[in-house]
């Protein structure tokens, strides 16, 4: 948006890089959806009164070689960052949706939400999935349950889930670091497993 507003000459080099990636000659009347992808408008739509719960699945993988990251706080899927993803109340940049749990599925203390809008709740997350993973029919992560095992206005949340050890190459005591999945996620898509697990 705002090289899009700024004609200042250093900012042709800019212009003609979003141009190449994105196919669209930045200018005010072109952006079209951009303007509502905008973070402040995008909060405001999303906070609109609804009773049926907002079910969100999030990706932490990056996409298009990371060109991306520069412009987006904290953890992101390549275009939508964490905090928006999650539906976090503060627009502020974090690495998982919970507090306790990371992407990976690690059982630690995490830079998450301190609070998300009402009726929004974070099913599932993964490290490796971009924002194309997340939204086509993409298999391969590693999916990690965040709010689970409730009903959310009738509709029950009850995805499998494994809880287990895992220590690192160069630990050769202990039992390692606590870990939680949804065995077999890997093998499906996300989409796919809330669909199926929906469903049940």
């Amino acid at each position: 948006m705002s090289i899009a507003y700024n004609d200042s000459w250093y900012n042709w080099p800019v212009k003609q890089a979003i141009k190449a990636f994105t196919g669209i000659d930045p200018k005010p009347d072109n952006l079209g959806v951009v303007n509502d992808l905008q973070t402040n408008v995008a909060r405001n739509l999303a906070m609109n009164p609804n009773t049926i719960p907002r079910l969100r699945f999030v990706g932490g993988g990056s996409s298009y070689g990371g060109i991306t990251k520069p412009f987006i706080d904290g953890k992101d899927d390549g275009v939508v960052p964490t905090h928006s993803a999650c539906g976090a109340t503060r627009a502020t940049g974090i690495d998982s949706c919970s507090r306790s749990l990371s992407m990976a599925g690690k059982v630690s203390n995490q830079n998450g939400p301190a609070g998300l809008w009402y009726n929004h709740y974070p099913v599932l997350m993964t490290e490796g999935a971009n924002h194309s993973d997340v939204i086509n029919n993409h298999s391969g992560n590693i999916a990690v349950p965040v709010v689970n095992d409730t009903v959310l206005n009738g509709l029950q949340i009850n995805f499998a889930s494994r809880t287990y050890n895992k220590r690192a190459r160069w630990q050769f005591w202990g039992s390692g670091d606590q870990y939680v999945e949804v065995p077999g996620s890997d093998q499906t898509s996300m989409s796919n497993l809330l669909y199926s697990t929906l469903n049940n």
